[in-house]
């Protein structure tokens, strides 16, 4: 079964995604969406979508998609995914899924509702080296789990129209960069935090460009998180426990994870090749769609409320 996929936003995030889509066996970019009807045309004709429109509802009612891929900016994803799943389409909806956990639990629940498959993007929990940390973590080959530490910071040059400074797009590297170590964190770990708190440095335009947040969970594992938008960090997350520990390097696209004992001797090494682990969320919400599933096991819903729910939090403390 070809599973047809519609695109709704087409920016840098979606020429990856059609760009990867070309490579996934039993795919079909049907139709692609954007505000401009000329933007529409040249991407569909770059990337092979059969169909190009000039408004988003045009694509939510066609009938040959599928699957929707929303790609805009987090600012517009409440009131397209509502549109979605009002039409009965299954979406893929790029992180953060929103900014707020009131807006997280409505759109769950209308999918339940609905019946309609949802899942958030975040596709590093699809990538296999995160699932075998994730098995040594919960086989209990590191013993318990005490502390998860990982951080995505990247240097952009502050511009105060670019939607990652501006608070009208919903700017801040909380929203674009911090979802990543959060969602790695409770991901990894299998449960969601009950503490929760962070300190932020906030740019010109008010919103916070370099932030730490610390997570306590209740089975007494910790995490500390680091995100922002003026610095370069490592993205190798480690994960400690009683009898040993994980390191997955560059977590965000890891091709390697290494196991090491209570000695800190490596116990075992796990490396997977590939050009873009896009892929493997791409092939994940395909098999979930054909299979009539309503929800990721890999990316649960749950979690997805979760990080909404940490996101109110850290805004909360930060004003």
């Amino acid at each position: 079964m070809t599973v047809r996929f519609g695109i709704i936003g087409l920016g840098a995030i979606a020429t990856r995604f059609a760009t990867v889509l070309k490579t996934a066996e039993n795919t079909a970019l049907t139709a692609v969406a954007s505000r401009e009807m000329a933007r529409s045309e040249k991407f569909a004709k770059e990337y092979g979508a059969a169909k190009a429109y000039d408004n988003y509802m045009d694509l939510i009612q066609d009938e040959e998609v599928d699957i929707i891929y929303i790609a805009l900016t987090h600012n517009f994803h409440y009131d397209i995914v509502k549109k979605c799943i009002l039409g009965g389409k299954a979406v893929l909806c790029e992180k953060p899924f929103v900014t707020n956990q009131k807006d997280a639990a409505e759109l769950i629940a209308l999918a339940k509702e609905k019946q309609v498959l949802l899942m958030e993007a975040m596709w590093t929990r699809c990538i296999p080296t995160f699932q075998k940390a994730k098995e040594w973590v919960t086989k209990g080959f590191i013993g318990k789990p005490q502390l998860v530490q990982a951080a995505f910071c990247f240097n952009f040059p502050f511009d105060k129209e670019h939607r990652l400074f501006n608070p009208d797009l919903a700017g801040g590297g909380l929203y674009d960069a911090g979802v990543y170590p959060l969602e790695f964190a409770t991901g990894i770990l299998g449960e969601n935090p009950v503490t929760i708190n962070g300190i932020a440095h906030k740019c010109a335009t008010g919103v916070d460009d370099f932030s730490v947040i610390n997570l306590g969970f209740e089975s007494g594992a910790l995490a500390s998180l680091s995100c922002g938008l003026n610095a370069n960090v490592s993205q190798d997350a480690n994960v400690y426990g009683t009898k040993g520990h994980v390191i997955v390097y560059d977590f965000l696209g890891s091709h390697k994870c290494e196991r090491y004992d209570a000695n800190n001797q490596l116990a075992e090494s796990f490396t997977v090749e590939f050009e873009d682990g896009f892929l493997y969320e791409i092939l994940h919400v395909c098999e979930l769609f054909r299979e009539k599933k309503l929800e990721s096991p890999l990316i649960p819903l749950s979690d997805t409320r979760a990080c909404a729910e940490i996101f109110d939090t850290l805004m909360d403390q930060w004003n």
